[in-house]
């Protein structure tokens, strides 16, 4: 057990190696980048925060960062993410008599929801406008979701890609898509003894991007297929909305769909009767569907 958690660990310190390599040189190439999105880093960075304190405590905070680079050979793109939200349980007991008394507060915090992502995608250059032959690449990534029930996932994937339209700012295609095959190892948090920790997929990505007005909208989807167990399907689709508020700066809403047709199993305490002690544990499977909505402040570099 101690050696599967020593190869998680290396493994998630080697995907976050680029991202974090990625910043320096983006930072240091902003202020006298070129106009043209090739051999420089560009990208951005949402924060959003939100949090609630006094009578009762909550707090949410959300990062991620999106970086890319394109060579005459190579294009790399890196992206991270983290959102996790804590929640305060605030307990007031009175001591003493109804004439004198004390009152004692006790606060206990709980991380609610957790969920990280890493991904390096590396890639063959993006066609030139009007060229929609295919483009080879390989990506990893790795991903926690533990509101899913999800401790670790990684995948490796390996495949082509193609894109259409007229290139548009920061080096994309308003529409690309890909497909390959993917070499996938998931860890629960709760294990389910009828399903495989690694298994084999097929990955299919889809972006779309497009302008209204002076709003950024965006589709981003990835779906994965088990090849081993034709019942296991998941999908991931993002659209998002951007308005600028400066050249570097933009507001951004963002409403992400995830779907598990095998979800993660879930350990309950069993009761046999409400009000009783619970008498045992049961195990049962999770929701199929998450929602996740977000507003963020976006940097631009």
């Amino acid at each position: 057990m101690r050696t599967r958690a020593g190869r998680h660990r290396i493994l998630r310190l080697v995907l976050a190696l680029p991202l974090l390599g990625a910043v320096s040189p983006a930072l240091a190439q902003t202020a006298n980048a070129p106009a043209s999105g090739r051999d420089r880093w560009t990208g951005q960075a949402n924060l959003n925060l939100a949090g609630s304190y006094g009578n009762a405590g909550s707090g949410s905070l959300g990062v991620s960062a999106a970086a890319a680079r394109q060579t005459g050979w190579l294009r790399v793109a890196l992206e991270g993410g983290l959102l996790r939200t804590s929640t305060d349980t605030v307990t007031r007991e009175a001591f003493g008599s109804p004439d004198a008394f004390s009152v004692r507060r006790t606060v206990e915090s709980q991380t609610s929801a957790d969920r990280t992502h890493l991904r390096a995608r590396f890639s063959e250059p993006s066609p030139e406008d009007g060229d929609t032959s295919p483009r080879f690449f390989a990506a990893a990534g790795w991903e926690r979701d533990a509101p899913a029930g999800v401790r670790s996932r990684f995948d490796l994937t390996v495949g082509v890609g193609t894109a259409w339209g007229r290139t548009r700012a920061g080096g994309r295609r308003p529409f690309e898509t890909s497909l390959g095959l993917s070499a996938i190892h998931q860890s629960d948090l709760v294990a389910d003894p009828g399903v495989e920790t690694a298994s084999l997929g097929l990955r299919l990505d889809v972006r779309a991007q497009a302008r209204y007005r002076s709003a950024d909208l965006a589709l981003v989807s990835a779906s994965t297929w088990n090849l081993r167990n034709t019942d296991d399907l998941r999908l991931d689709v993002t659209g998002s909305a951007s308005l600028p508020l400066s050249q570097r700066l933009a507001f951004r809403t963002s409403v992400q769909t995830l779907f598990d047709s095998r979800p993660s199993l879930e350990r309950l305490s069993l009761f046999p009767v409400p009000g009783q002690p619970p008498v045992g544990t049961v195990v049962t499977p999770r929701r199929r569907f998450d929602l996740i909505i977000l507003a963020a402040l976006v940097i631009r570099f």
